[in-house]
């Protein structure tokens, strides 16, 4: 039985070890998923900026790439 019963303590020790890295992970996307937003709003700001100082319209640019 001291077998059987060692087993089961590795089994609870590695499942709370998965626990664990899940909410890790949950962590790391949430941070993952603030970063890209953040860069998104850097990115569209540069954008805004560049159309500015260029007197470019939406229409400019779309043309532009189209």
């Amino acid at each position: 039985m001291a077998r059987k019963a060692n087993y089961e303590e590795k089994i609870s020790a590695i499942e709370e070890k998965i626990e664990k890295k899940k909410e890790e992970i949950k962590s790391l996307k949430e941070q993952l998923a603030a970063l890209q937003s953040k860069k998104a709003q850097n990115d569209y700001q540069e954008l805004l900026d560049y159309m500015k100082n260029n007197n470019l319209s939406a229409g400019d640019v779309l043309s532009k790439i189209r």
